[in-house]
């Protein structure tokens, strides 16, 4: 017997318009499988913006809700600080003076207030020569104080 190689079944050749069917439908899958991608990209980016807006409007809610808190507490200490006697005098164009205000928000109106350049000699007679300047006791404290110095100053509680 002779051995004769086995001859494999011949695979039939494609033809043009087959191979070009075949690479269109690769393509084809291929742009499906991309935009598959992108459109699960596109989705976690949507996740993402909506996650962060919440989070940034939680953040907005609690500062303007401490804030009206701290505005409330304010309000309360500044009558408490005019209560107690507790007088400042400054001037609106002193950057310090307006510091201080600042430090009070809208419950500064609460305040007596003394703007020198309207009551001259009012403080003249106290002897004001740097503002803002607290009378507390009939002590005077020179430039700005903290909330917690006049706190402690007068006994009133923030």
């Amino acid at each position: 017997m002779e051995d004769t190689p086995q001859q494999s079944p011949a695979q039939p050749e494609l033809t043009r318009a087959e191979r070009r069917k075949l690479r269109r439908e690769d393509a084809k899958q291929g742009r499906e499988q991309y935009k598959s991608e992108q459109a699960k990209k596109g989705l976690i980016r949507k996740i993402l913006m909506i996650t962060a807006a919440i989070a940034i409007a939680a953040v907005i809610g609690f500062l303007a809700y401490s804030k009206m808190a701290s505005a409330k507490s304010l309000d309360s200490f500044a009558d408490c600080l005019t209560k107690k006697g507790a007088v400042i005098y400054g001037n609106e164009w002193c950057k310090y003076t307006q510091r201080q205000k600042n430090m009070f928000g809208n419950s500064f109106s609460n305040l007596k207030y003394v703007i020198c350049d309207q009551q001259k000699s009012l403080c003249d007679e106290k002897q004001i020569t740097t503002t803002p300047t607290w009378e507390i006791d009939g002590k005077m404290h020179q430039q700005v104080q903290s909330i917690e110095t006049l706190s402690r100053l007068t006994g009133c509680q923030v």
